[in-house]
């Protein structure tokens, strides 16, 4: 994927002076303009937190209005069935991804003369497997990190020490057909394993979508780390 230009989208701010800035990432096929309507579903009058939805930078073949992260067929071979040249281009189009989005919120951040610290992330499906790489590659202790039905991406190196100190959310629906609950597990697993301070939801009765429970849930963890 050629990701050059700077990313854009919608955003929701009702406050002048926030904060916080919450930064949501769209998952495969999904676009900016459908997923701001989540900023609303969180947001929450008590607190002063702006909401600001990049568009990810390509779109999916033969569906223009339609979005992704990364591709996730390289070279015509589905994600799970990479090998190492298709790994080698996944890896750069999330390397790619990543820094886009870094600049896009550092941006976002120096308008509002705001800090890192000051951020939460979330992300959907394969927004939150970017959630994730972002994290690790600004490797900067954040307000938070959101990871909604998603996964992390197999890495040679899991573990950022600032990013470490984040707190971070993690759910998943025990139905969910596109993205397996085995990947929340697995997910949980490696955040054990590395030293992450997570929540962590597997939702009942639950599929590939953004819940109202999920949604309570995220609305009660941003409330704890604002």
């Amino acid at each position: 994927m050629d990701n050059k230009l700077p990313l854009s989208g919608p955003s929701f701010e009702p406050s002048k002076y926030p904060k916080k800035l919450v930064f949501l990432l769209h998952g495969y096929g999904d676009n900016a303009d459908n997923f701001i309507n989540i900023a609303s579903e969180l947001h929450n009058k008590d607190l002063d937190i702006n909401f600001f939805v990049p568009n990810a930078p390509s779109n999916v073949p033969q569906y223009p209005e339609c979005r992704q992260w990364f591709d996730l067929y390289p070279n015509g071979i589905s994600f799970d069935k990479a090998g190492p040249d298709e790994i080698r281009i996944l890896e750069e189009d999330c390397l790619s991804s990543a820094n886009l989005i870094k600049n896009y919120i550092l941006n976002i951040c120096n308008k509002y003369k705001l800090s890192l610290s000051d951020v939460f992330i979330i992300g959907f499906s394969q927004g939150a497997m970017m959630t994730f790489e972002v994290g690790k590659l600004i490797d900067n202790k954040l307000a938070g990190a959101i990871l909604l039905s998603g996964r992390i991406l197999p890495s040679k190196n899991y573990k950022k020490e600032l990013f470490a100190k984040t707190p971070l959310f993690i759910s998943h629906g025990d139905q969910d057909l596109v993205l397996q609950p085995k990947y929340f597990v697995e997910a949980c697993k490696i955040l054990e394993k590395e030293g992450y301070s997570y929540e962590s939801h597997l939702l009942s009765n639950e599929g590939h979508n953004i819940s109202i429970k999920a949604i309570h849930l995220v609305k009660n963890f941003i409330k704890k780390n604002v």
